[in-house]
Formats: C-alpha cells, sequence, structure tokens
C-alpha cells in the first residue's frame, strides 16, 4: 500500500516538473508551442542541439527586415583617373600676309675700254605712268653682264662711255660722259633710256620709256692720271629732260672706281683717289688755332687771378 502511494507521488511529481519545464522554456523562447505533446516537449529537453536550431530558425524568420537592393541603372561610378583627352576647342584662324621681298641689290660690273675704265653697282630709281593714270616709283638694276656698244677716246677733253643691256626688241642703254680740265677729271653727264617691258612693269602703261637725265660737275671729280674710287652708296639725282626741274629719279651707285683718259700702255686702275679723302680747306686749320690760343689765354688769366687772389690773403693773415 505504502509503495503503490509512493510511485503515484512519484509519477505526479514527474509529470508536474515536466509541465513546468515546458512552459518555462516557453515563456523563454516567447512563441506558443501548440499542437506538442508531452512526449515531444520531452524529447526537446532532451536534445538542446535540435531545440536550439530550430529555435534560431524559428527567430530568423520572424524578426529578420526584408532586404531591398538599390537599382545601379541609373548611377554611373566617377572616375579616379584623370582624362588625357584635351577639351574640344576651336583654335581661331590667323591669317598670315606674306610680307613683299625686297628688291635684290645691284651686283657689280666692270666694263673697259681703251680709254675708260668702270667698276660699279648701280640701281635706279624712277616714277612711272601705271594702267590707271595715276605715278608709281619704280626700280631696276644695271646688269653685270651689260656690254659696250660704244666710246669715244679720240680727244682729250670730252669722252663717254656707252653700255647696253636687255632684249634685241627693247635695249636698255646708259651714257656717262666725262670731261678733263684744269688737271681734273669729272662726270659731266649721264643719260638712261629705259624702256619698261611688261613682264618687268606688269601694271605700266602700255609703251612707255622712261628717260633719266643729269648734268653734274662735281660728280666722280678726281686728279689727272688717278682713278676715283668710292666704296659708300651715292645718289645722283635725275631730271626727265636738262631743263626741267621736277625730280623724276635718281640713280645708287656704289663700289665705283672709275678712271677716264687713260694711257693706251695702261693695263690697270690708276691710284686711286677715295672720295672720303678730299683735300681739308684752310678754313678748318686755322679756326682750330685760333681756338687753342684762345683756350691758353684763358687758362693763363685765371691761373694769374688765382695767385694773385692767394698771395693778397697771405698778406692779410699777418
Amino acid at each position: 500500500m505504502f509503495a503503490n502511494k509512493l510511485l503515484t507521488c512519484s509519477a505526479l511529481l514527474i509529470m508536474l516538473f515536466l509541465l513546468s519545464s515546458t512552459v518555462f522554456s516557453q515563456k523563454l523562447i516567447g512563441l506558443p508551442r501548440v499542437g506538442k505533446n508531452v512526449s515531444d516537449l520531452f524529447l526537446e529537453q532532451a536534445n538542446p542541439l535540435t531545440s536550439s536550431s530550430s529555435t534560431i530558425s524559428t527567430s530568423s524568420t520572424t524578426t529578420e527586415k526584408p532586404i531591398t537592393t538599390r537599382s545601379t541603372s541609373t548611377i554611373t561610378p566617377r572616375s579616379t583617373t584623370p582624362s588625357t583627352e584635351s577639351p574640344s576647342t576651336t583654335a581661331p584662324v590667323i591669317s598670315t600676309t606674306i610680307a613683299p621681298q625686297p628688291y635684290p641689290q645691284p651686283s657689280i660690273g666692270a666694263w673697259n675700254t681703251s680709254c675708260i675704265m668702270l667698276q660699279m653697282a648701280a640701281q635706279l630709281n624712277f616714277t612711272y605712268e601705271a594702267r590707271e593714270g595715276n605715278f608709281t616709283t619704280g626700280l631696276d638694276n644695271i646688269p653685270s653682264n651689260a656690254s659696250v656698244e660704244d666710246a669715244e677716246c679720240k680727244s682729250q677733253t670730252t669722252q663717254f662711255i656707252h653700255l647696253i643691256w636687255g632684249p634685241e626688241t627693247s635695249k636698255q642703254s646708259l651714257i656717262m660722259y666725262f670731261n678733263k680740265s684744269n688737271d681734273t677729271t669729272v662726270l659731266s653727264f649721264m643719260q638712261i633710256h629705259l624702256a619698261l617691258l611688261p613682264e618687268d612693269f606688269p601694271d605700266a602703261k602700255e609703251n612707255q620709256t622712261v628717260q633719266l637725265i643729269t648734268r653734274s660737275d662735281g660728280a666722280f671729280k678726281t686728279p689727272e692720271n688717278m682713278s676715283y674710287h668710292c666704296t659708300r652708296v651715292q645718289k645722283i639725282n635725275m631730271t626727265e629732260t636738262l631743263d626741267a626741274e621736277q625730280l623724276i629719279g635718281w640713280i645708287s651707285v656704289s663700289h665705283v672706281q672709275v678712271e677716264a683718259f687713260r694711257r693706251a700702255n695702261d693695263t690697270g686702275f690708276s691710284v686711286g683717289h677715295d672720295c672720303d679723302s678730299s683735300e681739308t680747306s684752310d678754313v678748318v686749320p686755322i679756326a682750330v688755332g685760333i681756338a687753342l690760343a684762345a683756350l691758353i689765354l684763358v687758362v693763363l688769366i685765371s691761373y694769374l687771378c688765382a695767385r694773385r687772389r692767394s698771395t693778397s690773403r697771405g698778406y692779410m693773415s699777418f
């Protein structure tokens, strides 16, 4: 009898223990466990790994927040490497104008006759009429390959040399006259005949001829039996006629050496008389001497005045 009561009490205690443990576990988990009998609860309590895994899985499925993904179709990542492409800029178009080339310098030519030797480089600067009726300036060089057309060597007072160049249909010419008087030779007259060719002067009026004339008593002046020599550029003014006052051009000559009235047995230029070594007038040395004498006199007077003042001051000190 006592044993039966003991077994009954033991069974009641076991059932109470199981019920209390089930309630405790449900409170810990926070989820209702519906439809499970006592044996299942007992097995779950006996296998803690299965219980915890199921509990964690249930918790994760009920508490996990939904994951939203952001669309990257409209977001362009910024490049961190610098761009090597230069910005497309339209450069301004600069129009360049080619400057006109300067007219070539004349070359040195040499021409010889039995009585005249001539060496020079010459350029003509003249005025001519254009097609429109206005006047313009032209340049032309006397070529170094011009030939001697004629010369006068018989006279002992006037001699000339005649140069020609250009095409056969339109010859250009230069005539230079030299006079000798009082043991001095000088260029007395010069004439240039220049036909304006279309290939050289396309804007010139058709069939136009320029004639330049000059009369000078001081150009290329040199003592007798000497040659005239001048390296620097010299300008000789020229007009259209001998009596005209209007200047229509000039001839620029350089590297000149000329000798007229040469003897027949001479083989080259005589001693040169340079254009920059002209004889100095007597007025210049006289003026310089007077200036030096006046300067010496002023210095002497100043010295005497200073000495007199110093002497008078010495007496006053006593």
